[in-house]
């Protein structure tokens, strides 16, 4: 299970660089904010250090996105979805400070939707949309935009009450 996820992983990461060759003429780049807030990697994450001992095979510097964070929730090892979570509120808060408060969102044209909101990101909060799905999508990514969107709208209510 886990080698497979890794090499999911693996293939998702490797995808994505691979998007970014300017070689291929058909190859259309997506430098959207929403885009680069998802995959921004925080190397300071520390949160789940102490389980990821007990899983030398897993790297933990892989999971340092908001994208690869959400796939430690598809594991069968509570002890690791847990780490994805922590690190997950982690990446949402480190956001958040920087003036990127971000809310996850999925659905049919969420893609589309997400991107006029995100022509005017000074409108409601400054948040930054980003569409994870547009129709279906695994229940732990389901479950990554909830503790994202919890820890989103906590911290902007927070700030309000300031």
């Amino acid at each position: 299970m886990i080698g497979k996820l890794l090499l999911l992983v693996s293939f998702f990461s490797f995808s994505y660089v691979e998007s970014q060759n300017n070689d291929d003429s058909n190859v259309v780049e997506d430098n959207s904010i929403s885009t680069q807030l998802y995959t921004k990697c925080f190397e300071n994450l520390n949160q789940g250090n102490e389980i990821f001992i007990k899983y030398p095979e897993i790297n933990k510097s892989m999971f340092c996105s908001l994208i690869t964070c959400s796939f430690l929730l598809s594991y069968k090892e509570t002890d690791l979805q847990i780490a994805g979570e922590q690190r997950l509120i982690g990446i949402a808060t480190q956001l958040f400070k920087e003036g990127n408060p971000v809310y996850l969102v999925s659905g049919l044209d969420s893609s589309f939707e997400t991107k006029k909101k995100n022509e005017s990101i000074d409108d409601d909060n400054h948040i930054v949309y980003i569409s994870y799905a547009e129709c279906t999508s695994p229940t732990f990514l389901s479950k990554a935009a909830d503790i994202v969107n919890k820890q989103t709208l906590s911290l902007i209510k927070k700030e309000c009450r300031k």
